[in-house]
């Protein structure tokens, strides 16, 4: 019988690099990222290539390429990989982290660039004020976060650069891809159907890390809105020159809505383990003082949530036990009117089953034109 590889092989064709234009919607950011995979080690290039760093770290990362007399490593972006030949070593940069890897060997036989197209499924017609009616559901995906930020970052496109898509570059479809393949490949864990646990808590808490992604440089390629907005290869046709810019706000009682939000909701399954999901916040219903949210998970109660801005807030035991204002009672009172009663899963009979609870945190993307 032929081996598992030889049936993949036999349906899907051998396995071999590919340039990321082949894969993706648009080919104006066109860089070679597989040649760093060969002069640094695992690790290092990832790294390199999708971790934000500061400027202590750009000098420390600087000192280690230039004993390896690789300091002109950023020109193979452009294509100009005879300087390879100079390399004295394989570049490793001690500090290098697991996190940004993509290292879960399950991903590599579950994860199918196709299952992006195949996940656009869209539910119509909803009562959405300020994001698309057109709502993605990640079916049996987990790229809840990638898709938050990216209808985020189409609001801020069009909200705060004034920006049409006349030509449809712009589209969830498009960003989500790029966002998920090229800005930050790590978010591909999210496409792995048969994921190890690590992975599945690695989603949990991925939103920050792209955000920061999203809006800062790593040391070898610009920031993930810089390559965004060049989809159009036209310049003419992308949105101005600007700078992406993400803000934490508090949910809470007498919380007042201004723009959309990306936000955590938390929901008690029937064996008591909670399933966390990002999500984004639409508007605020004044009339029933309602958050109406999208939310991608059309099996966890539809594509539009509705929970009232007096429901308890989703918080960790330590929070909790910090606010036990009474026998079962927890209550949040912070500055400036902050209020909230508080939940979570281990505390008594707080928490209801097959209920969605936000978390206080949440974050917005903003767009200033430069």
């Amino acid at each position: 019988m032929d081996s598992e590889d030889e049936r993949y092989s036999a349906v899907l064709g051998k396995r071999k690099f590919a340039n990321q234009a082949q894969f993706t919607f648009g080919n104006s950011y066109e860089v070679h990222n597989l040649w760093y995979f060969l002069i640094c080690d695992w690790r290092t290039s990832w790294t390199l290539l999708y971790k934000t760093i500061d400027e202590k770290e750009r000098n420390d990362i600087d000192e280690v390429v230039e004993k390896c007399n690789a300091s002109f490593i950023k020109n193979i972006k452009g294509r100009d990989v005879s300087v390879i030949s100079k390399i004295r070593s394989i570049i490793s940069i001690p500090s290098s982290s697991t996190i940004f890897c993509l290292d879960d060997r399950n991903l590599t036989k579950s994860c199918n660039v196709s299952i992006l197209k195949q996940n656009a499924t869209k539910s119509v017609g909803q009562d959405l004020q300020n994001l698309p009616e057109n709502v993605f559901d990640q079916k049996s995906s987990n790229l809840c976060v990638a898709i938050s930020v990216t209808a985020l970052l189409k609001f801020a496109i069009k909200k705060d650069l004034g920006f049409l898509d006349d030509y449809d570059f712009y589209s969830t479809e498009k960003i989500l891809s790029i966002l998920t393949l090229i800005v930050y490949p790590r978010s591909m864990a999210g496409l792995n159907l048969n994921p190890n646990k690590k992975e599945e808590e690695f989603q949990t808490n991925e939103i920050v890390l792209l955000l920061e992604r999203l809006c800062e440089k790593t040391y070898l390629m610009e920031t993930g809105w810089q390559i965004i907005r060049k989809l159009d290869q036209d310049i003419k046709d992308q949105p101005e020159m600007s700078k992406c810019k993400y803000h934490e706000v508090f949910l809470n009682e007498n919380f007042l809505f201004t723009r959309p939000l990306t936000v955590t909701g938390a929901y008690l399954l029937p064996d008591h383990t909670i399933f966390f999901h990002q999500m984004v916040l639409d508007h605020v219903d004044d009339i029933t003082d309602e958050y109406v949210i999208q939310n991608s998970s059309f099996d966890h109660d539809g594509p539009v949530l509705r929970i009232p801005k007096t429901r308890e807030y989703y918080v960790n035991e330590d929070v909790m036990l910090q606010n036990n204002t009474g026998p079962g009672e927890y209550k949040y009172y912070g500055s400036n009117g902050k209020f909230m009663w508080l939940v979570n899963e281990d505390f008594g009979n707080t928490m209801k089953q097959k209920t969605w609870y936000l978390l206080p945190q949440a974050f917005s993307i903003t767009l200033i034109p430069e």
